[in-house]
């Protein structure tokens, strides 16, 4: 009986190791269905540098001037230069920080968002090892915008 029993526990934990990788791979094939199934045809791709974001800038925002490396010094402040200035004619209406990973936590950032806080303007700050999705990007900047 010793062959027989050895068998019949050989089997049961197959079967039931089985059971549950099938299971659990069910289930995480499943939730990935979920969320890209939710993002279908609404996905879009993202943009992760300054080329990216200046393009879709200008095509979004037509009615917006770009300037790059905005000086802080311009809004009586002390830190990091702007990567992006968004004008509307002559007036600064917004600007844009462009950030690798831990990139803002120093005192050049915290300056130049504190400058903009303190200068009225609003201050939109971007991870760029992040995918930035374009309609996130788009509805981000236009709900800061006025």
């Amino acid at each position: 009986m010793g062959l027989l029993d050895r068998i019949l526990k050989s089997n049961a934990s197959k079967s039931a190791n089985s059971t549950v990788s099938g299971a659990v791979e069910g289930a995480v094939s499943g939730a990935a269905g979920g969320v890209f199934g939710r993002l279908g045809k609404n996905y879009q791709a993202g943009v992760n540098d300054r080329a990216g974001f200046k393009n879709l800038l200008t095509e979004q925002f037509p009615d917006l001037a770009l300037r790059e490396d905005v000086p802080v010094t311009e809004l009586s402040g002390e830190g990091k230069a702007y990567d992006l200035g968004l004008y509307r004619g002559d007036n600064l209406v917004g600007l844009v920080m462009l950030t690798q990973k831990n990139r803002d936590n120093n005192r050049a950032f915290k300056g130049a968002r504190q400058a903009a806080l303190n200068a009225g303007i609003p201050f939109i700050n971007f991870y760029l090892h992040m995918q930035n999705e374009i309609g996130y990007v788009s509805e981000r900047i236009r709900s800061q915008i006025k």
